[in-house]
């Protein structure tokens, strides 16, 4: 049986019927249309095989991203991340944070963090300070900057864009945020101008910075050849061979690291620029590699959040000032994991999962800050949740007062870093609690012997709140050090551990908390 024109013909077809003229003239329109539309369609195929044929070569010589502004290593050697300068860490004026975010470019208690600030000098040539990256971190930045919610840790499940969506910032509120990074904000004082002058006029001497210098010299001193710095072993790296005491008896080498790295950093030095790029360098390399596709360091020890926090300010403070890109996509790893391991009740203690604690969780807000300094992303409910750890662990209803955990007694340590914790977060000059938290301070003055890990908090508490009692305690506490230097023998320019916990970390852990302490006249740009 056939069909013709969708009618079947039942007929004989032996001796089919004659046809009229009007149907030999149908017929015939009907086989021109549909041969027609035949010819057109093998026109159309085989101008699409023509059009493939000549996109295929070309397509094998683009990169993962496309055009050379992005993908991996985009102008940059070998670079991770979207290959960008200045352009991808903008955001135009009018421009707003959502509710509840952050924004570094502004003053969020009230100060003077503006948007007219300068950033550290960079040497023109940097082409001996390329940042290695590991192999696993050789990813594409498609990729990159995504958290699997179903394989990380339940307590805080989110989600990260891909990095090409980080330019710009999404308009939306889609509970993510990046930053302004208009402006350095609170690293505006670490160029060499800058230092120079607010060492002046904030309180310092040419013998605090010549202080400073002579403490980094013996951390650079004290490197091991990879890069790390050894909290444990220090003595053994370098030219020291055992010369220098008091070790700590903690290991991990990537809060070593940090603590290494941070009085370089906080001076104005990078791997960019300045004499001791190379040591920079070496720290930030050694960063990169430790760092886990996850976003967790591999050396951090027992205390995994305390020494993730440290090591993190490192890599976003790098990335901040230098905008190098091989640091962005590290740096914001190191943030992501940070974030899913905040505890539900809102601080870190040193593993996931459990319920907060002051002291590991300053170390975490010190980074997220520098995070934002940076234009790095992370959601914007973190930082109220901050705020609600601090309401349960403050002393007093007006705020002034701290413990280590909500059912502890208050501690001189937690104080002042639960009340810079509250200036990082939300409180100008004029709250209560921290007016009340200043003459706390103010009657437990630096003492000899006395735990730098307090001072190294108290003393950027005071300069942030500035007037009277930072006059009052500056002098203080900046003779203390200078008089606690060790000036003789192989520990010539380091600090030896005093009071509280100091001894835990060793001579490493004193030397950095002292030189940030005398750096504090520029390091963070004051908040009120």
């Amino acid at each position: 049986m056939h069909q013709q024109g969708g009618a079947a013909m039942n007929q004989d077809t032996t001796h089919p019927p004659a046809l009229s003229s009007e149907e030999s003239v149908e017929r015939f329109r009907t086989r021109v249309s549909v041969g027609t539309l035949i010819g057109v369609m093998t026109c159309l195929l085989f101008a699409g095989l023509l059009m493939l044929v000549s996109w295929l070569p070309n397509r094998s010589g683009n990169s993962l991203a496309g055009s050379t502004g992005g993908g991996v290593g985009a102008g940059t050697g070998n670079a991770v991340g979207d290959g960008t300068s200045s352009s991808d860490d903008t955001r135009g004026e009018n421009d707003h944070a959502a509710e509840g975010e952050m924004d570094p470019s502004t003053d969020v208690s009230g100060g003077r963090d503006g948007p007219n600030s300068g950033v550290a000098p960079q040497a023109e040539d940097s082409g001996n300070a390329d940042l290695k990256i590991a192999p696993e971190d050789a990813i594409a930045a498609t990729g990159a900057g995504t958290v699997d919610s179903e394989k990380s840790s339940p307590l805080h499940s989110f989600t990260v864009p891909p990095l090409e969506q980080l330019q710009p910032e999404p308009s939306g509120d889609d509970g993510v945020r990046a930053a302004a990074a208009r402006s350095p904000g609170m690293f505006a004082g670490r160029d060499a101008e800058q230092r120079k002058k607010l060492a002046e006029s904030e309180g310092g001497s040419a013998a605090s910075e010549s202080a400073v210098e002579h403490g980094l010299k013996w951390l650079a001193d004290h490197q091991d050849k990879d890069g790390h710095w050894s909290l444990n072993e220090f003595h053994a790296a370098g030219e020291c061979n055992g010369r220098c005491s008091m070790p700590g008896n903690v290991s991990s080498d990537a809060a070593g690291t940090g603590f290494g790295l941070l009085p370089f950093l906080g001076a104005g030095y990078t791997h960019q620029s300045g004499k001791f790029k190379k040591t920079v360098k070496n720290g930030l390399d050694w960063l990169i590699e430790d760092l886990t596709k996850e976003g967790t360091f591999r050396h951090c020890g027992a205390g995994t959040l305390y020494a993730h926090g440290i090591a993190s300010i490192a890599l976003c403070e790098a990335w901040a000032m230098t905008k190098d890109p091989k640091l962005k996509q590290p740096a914001q790893r190191s943030i992501d994991y940070m974030v899913k391991a905040q505890h539900a009740g809102g601080g870190w203690r040193y593993q996931p999962g459990m319920a907060g604690d002051t002291s590991v969780t300053g170390w975490q807000v010190i980074a997220l800050r520098s995070a934002q300094q940076g234009g790095l992303r992370f959601p914007k409910n973190v930082m109220p949740k901050v705020a609600a750890f601090l309401d349960s662990v403050q002393s007093d209803k007006k705020g002034g007062g701290y413990r280590y955990m909500p059912n502890d007694r208050l501690t001189d340590a937690m104080v002042a870093e639960g009340l810079l914790c509250r200036i990082y977060t939300s409180w100008n000059s004029k709250r209560p609690g921290l007016e009340a938290g200043v003459q706390y301070l103010l009657s437990r003055p630096p003492q000899p012997g006395g735990e730098l890990y307090y001072w190294y908090y108290a003393t950027q508490v005071l300069h942030h709140f500035g007037g009277e009692p930072w006059e009052e305690w500056n002098p203080v506490m900046r003779d203390l050090l200078l008089n606690s230097q060790s000036m003789t023998g192989h520990e010539s320019g380091s600090w030896a551990p005093q009071g509280g916990h100091d001894g835990s970390g060793g001579r490493v852990y004193a030397t950095s908390l002292s030189l940030l302490t005398l750096e504090v006249y520029y390091r963070h740009k004051r908040m009120f």
